[in-house]
């Protein structure tokens, strides 16, 4: 009786199993918000050209790693290390851990342009509310096309309570006008525990379809 007794408290004290919320852009949405020079977030689908570095398309993405729709950011002219907010997490408390990966699209092996994971501690209830960086134990874009940038973390935000999962972009070169260069992202995967809430873009109108929708109008 004793033992089973035993049993029953050490069932009875196990912490609850922490959960995977998973996110690939198939609602038209975009970002949570951005820094930098980053501009054109868009929702697409099929084959997209890119420029890596200067004014003119010079790369192909073949598509979205899954599904068929996927993010296009562009930085625009080259400055600092812009990043885009793809995920939030909030009700988080001190000593939480959290995991989180992301997909970018990179033929550049060994050099830039790249994408990389990065967390960022928030308010709590705003993903653009940025109080201090959380690092990353995260490595770049490998560069053979679709590759997996991923990190954990231990919170410690303190009253913050939240941690913004940015997609960070590395150009080359890193300052410069007129340059520009595009990305292209996808696959978003957050691991929290259930007091924590994981916040990915709302839902939106894809820009074909927007323009489309345009088109149309005018032969009403």
């Amino acid at each position: 009786m004793k033992k089973l007794f035993a049993i029953a408290l050490i069932v009875l004290f196990v912490a609850p199993a922490a959960l995977a919320d998973f996110y690939s852009w198939e609602n038209g949405g975009t970002i949570l918000g951005s820094y930098g020079n980053l501009v054109d977030p868009t929702n697409v689908t099929g084959p997209q050209v890119g420029a890596q570095g200067s004014t003119l398309p010079d790369y192909t993405c073949p598509g979205a790693l899954t599904g068929e729709r996927y993010l296009h950011v562009a930085e625009d002219p080259h400055a600092s290390t812009p990043y885009a907010i793809v995920a939030w997490v909030s009700g988080c408390l001190d000593g939480d851990a959290i995991t989180a990966s992301v997909y970018g699209y990179d033929v550049t092996e060994g050099s830039s342009p790249s994408v990389r994971i990065w967390g960022g501690y928030t308010g709590p209830t705003d993903p653009n509310d940025y109080l201090a960086s959380a690092g990353s134990t995260g490595d770049y874009t490998a560069g053979t096309g679709w590759d997996i940038t991923e990190s954990m973390w231990t919170y410690a935000g303190g009253d913050g309570n939240g941690l913004a999962i940015q997609a960070r972009l590395y150009s080359t070169p890193s300052t410069g006008d007129p340059e520009h260069t595009d990305f292209f992202i996808d696959d978003v995967t957050v691991t929290a525990p259930p007091n924590c809430t994981v916040h990915f873009p709302e839902a939106g109108v894809p820009v074909e379809e927007a323009t489309w929708t345009n088109i149309k109008a005018l032969y009403r």
